[in-house]
């Protein structure tokens, strides 16, 4: 695991978004928002409504991303997007209770490591594959102002493996060795908090704090052992090598998100938000490497180096601008349509790479469209507005050339660019 690094930034639900109709909209839900999406959104929103909401979907992303034409195979971010709002009365105040969760079909959580000179997509590499949980209340004050905070969960992986027998010596294939591996799934809470003001009926603002986190994964690696041939004397009695490697391998930059939705028209409205985000303080994620080593007689033939320091990735803060639009395009007693546009800029936060360090990232447009119809109900059994929704995706990460400065870096200059496409299906229920 020498010169490893740990790649993951952030989660799915901040890469790719929550629910149909907030995909359909850019993402633009801060202040827009209506429904169980609020869990993640704006938490101030859960308390809009008298109304129990069950939101339920299914979405999908897929990166084709690549380095001077060849893929990099960045995985799809497939899964579940759950939420749930429950509305009460706390002293003649309104307020709601929820939660929200984004369960991904393929792994709960996962951890790679990269040889640390090899270009990766650091914003997109390990975050597809994170479990998501969020939990929240919102509450109704006078003024037509509504605050909401929670908790937001994320998962990850720790262990430590080690060896114990004969290490075979001069043949490998002749070792005896006992494995044990202690591993266990992790998890990052950080706060989320939201406010929200009707400032006209037809007019809300919007802000949302949203704490950034990191992740250390500290982990080992043990032989302890003879070292020589089993059934001889050893020539090594109860050597040992302990490896231990401290990496970031989660990041989520803090997010602060100013917002607004207006109603312009009874068929139209428009939201938009602007989202800072503090990548400044992004540290390099390859990994720290410690190496202890016994093999009795024979440590003066070995030398292990020190580690050379980590250069700073020089990552910096962006901000984000989302517009949505969504049009009420037919109404009757019995349907309800709704077509939806959204564009997002997303600038990248990384830096030309022309050192040692390879974090790969573009700039991002996102193209979103979607569509909801709406059925005041199904049947005698279900009284309450029904909604199913549905959003296309695309983000366009333009080609963006990488030179470096010494001509005989091991890597060379290189050209990066992809396309990431996606969408959702989502069903939203009230009771």
């Amino acid at each position: 695991m020498v010169g490893l690094t740990g790649t993951a930034r952030a989660n799915p639900v901040d890469l790719f978004g929550f629910g149909a109709r907030a995909q359909g909209m850019g993402g633009a839900m801060t202040a827009a928002t209506d429904d169980a999406g609020a869990n993640y959104y704006n938490p101030a929103r859960l308390a809009g409504s008298d109304d129990i909401r069950i939101d339920v979907g299914y979405q999908l992303a897929q990166p084709f991303l690549a380095v001077d034409g060849n893929s990099q195979g960045v995985d799809s971010s497939r899964g579940l997007a759950i939420g749930l709002a429950m509305p009460g009365k706390l002293a003649g105040a309104r307020l709601a209770i929820g939660a929200g969760l984004y369960l991904p079909d393929q792994q709960i959580t996962r951890t790679r490591t990269l040889p640390s000179q090899q270009p990766r997509w650091s914003l997109y590499d390990n975050r597809p594959q994170r479990l998501f949980l969020a939990a929240n209340l919102g509450i109704a004050l006078p003024g037509n102002v509504s605050f909401g905070a929670g908790i937001s969960y994320m998962s990850s992986t720790q262990g430590d493996v080690a060896l114990q027998g004969i290490v075979g010596f001069p043949d490998a294939t002749t070792s005896q060795l006992i494995l044990d591996m202690n591993v266990d799934l992790k998890t990052i809470r950080y706060p989320q908090v939201g406010v929200s003001w009707d400032v006209k009926p037809w007019l809300t603002v919007a802000a949302t704090y949203r704490g950034g986190f990191k992740l250390v994964l500290d982990q080992t690696f043990d032989i302890t052992g003879d070292i020589g041939t089993p059934g001889s004397p050893p020539l090594v009695d109860n050597g040992f090598l302990h490896l231990r490697s401290v990496a970031q391998d989660l990041f989520q930059p803090a997010q602060v998100t100013a917002a607004a939705h207006a109603r312009i028209t009874p068929r139209l409205a428009v939201a938009f938000d602007l989202a800072w985000h503090r990548w400044s303080v992004f540290e390099n994620p390859a990994a720290q490497i410690e190496i202890e080593l016994d093999i009795g007689d024979f440590n003066d033939l070995v030398t292990i180096p020190p580690q050379e320091p980590l250069p700073a990735p020089h990552f910096h803060d962006i901000a984000t601008p989302r517009l949505g639009v969504e049009w009420l395009a037919r109404a009757t007693p019995r349907r309800l349509w709704r077509v939806r546009g959204g564009y997002a800029y997303e600038p990248s936060p990384t830096p030309e790479q022309f050192g040692s360090t390879n974090f790969i990232d573009n700039d991002k447009h996102t193209f979103t469209t979607g569509g909801g119809l709406e059925l005041p109900g199904v049947g005698d059994v279900i009284l309450r507005p029904v909604s199913i929704d549905i959003s296309l995706v695309a983000t366009f990460l333009p080609e963006r050339t990488h030179r470096k400065l010494v001509a005989v870096d091991p890597i060379g200059d290189y050209k990066a660019s992809g396309l990431v496409l996606g969408g959702s299906l989502s069903s939203r229920w009230r009771f």
